[in-house]
């Protein structure tokens, strides 16, 4: 790989002088592509790359990485035993032959980027170059970072920004095809469900044996943190399922809209007509009151008009019958919007000729007007 500085890059974080750091991006799709393969199992990778020395600092550029098979545990982490070893040698004489060893990687899901004593025992042990570093990462808070060590120190300090580049690396793609090839062939892993279910399983029966023992232990509280996190996981993840189901079955935001537009569309209408109903059940109230008022002073004078109604009548008959006056009712074709109390107001002034409209034209509700239809406006 060409140690020149890339111009096609990506900055994550701040950059500090004398900590400059390049990773290519076949190598973060590799290390995704395990995590994703492996949930929820701790990994280890070494990484490969070159150093470039200028200006009294240590460019670290980072092209390569080699997964850690058959791999041991000591103090509650994973490292590199010598079947791994052997594995990564072969591998980066095959793929890597001009690629330095410059560090190594630890996936912990449910740990965040926490480095713990276990890292830095055997960082210094392993990796005994000031500039080897370690890249920690959490898939699932999407957490990551990378220790590099103090100058002359055993102790290792966190390094705030690194940069993305982005290269035809054609060894990392031949060596992820290579182990996609060879994951293929082997019995596919457990669900994420499994793979949680046998994590309790396996802590709660660590726990129950250091009690037995009688002994103090560290990972107690620092794997309860972790199964915290594995279930904060799990929950993210259904409940991410639920949000694409609900999301399939509205299809789209604009059939969201068009529903929204006919709910409020409805609400709307059905406000009007209520208005509408109170209003002409107020006319009609009026209406009767006037009526009973009207009939009750009919039944007060019926006695003394009767015999002038008689008279009146009998004059009539005796002399040639009036000619009946022609009523001439005028028409009004209903347009949109209209209502009974709006015509009645529109031609009389007043709302007090809704129930003579209604008599006129055979309507029997006060909502039963239709749009395009002529009606008769008595007289």
């Amino acid at each position: 790989m060409d140690n020149e500085l890339q111009t096609n890059i990506k900055q994550i974080g701040t950059i500090s002088k004398g900590s400059k750091i390049y990773i290519e991006d076949y190598v973060m799709t590799f290390i995704k592509y395990m995590e994703d393969r492996y949930v929820c199992e701790e990994l280890i990778f070494v990484l490969l790359g070159k150093v470039k020395r200028e200006d009294d600092e240590d460019i670290l550029f980072i092209s390569g990485a080699i997964e850690g098979s058959d791999t041991e545990e000591s103090d509650g982490i994973k490292i590199f035993s010598d079947k791994s070893d052997k594995y990564i040698s072969e591998t980066r004489a095959e793929f890597f032959p001009e690629l330095d060893v410059v560090g190594w990687a630890y996936v912990q899901p449910g740990y965040g980027d926490f480095l713990n004593e276990a890292h830095i025992t055997y960082h210094t042990k392993a990796f005994t170059q000031d500039f080897h570093v370690l890249y920690i990462t959490d898939p699932l808070d999407k957490s990551c970072a990378f220790y590099r060590r103090k100058p002359n120190s055993m102790e290792l300090k966190p390094i705030n920004g690194y940069f993305i580049y982005y290269d035809k690396n054609e060894p990392m793609h031949e060596y992820l095809l290579e182990c996609k090839k060879r994951l293929s062939l082997e019995e596919p892993k457990e669900n994420l469900t499994e793979n949680v279910d046998s994590y309790i399983n396996s802590k709660l029966r660590k726990e129950k044996e250091h009690k037995t023992k009688g002994t103090d232990s560290d990972f107690i509280p620092r794997d309860a943190g972790r199964l915290v996190n594995l279930l904060g996981g799990l929950s993210f993840a259904l409940l991410f399922v639920t949000l694409i189901i609900g999301g399939g079955l509205l299809k789209s935001n604009s059939r969201i809209e068009y529903l929204e537009k006919q709910i409020n569309s409805l609400g709307e209408n059905y406000l009007s007509l209520q208005e509408e109903f109170v209003q002409t059940r107020e006319v009609f109230a009026s209406q009767n009151a006037r009526k009973t008022e009207s009939q009750e002073s009919t039944v007060e004078n019926t006695s003394g008009q009767s015999d002038v109604q008689k008279t009146d009548s009998t004059a009539e008959g005796a002399g040639q019958a009036p000619a009946e006056e022609k009523v001439e009712n005028k028409t009004y074709t209903v347009e949109a919007g209209d209502t009974l109390i709006s015509i009645s107001k529109n031609f009389y002034g007043t709302d007090d000729r809704v129930e003579d409209i209604m008599q006129a034209n055979g309507i029997s509700s006060p909502m039963g007007l239709i749009e395009g239809k002529t009606i008769t406006i008595p007289e």
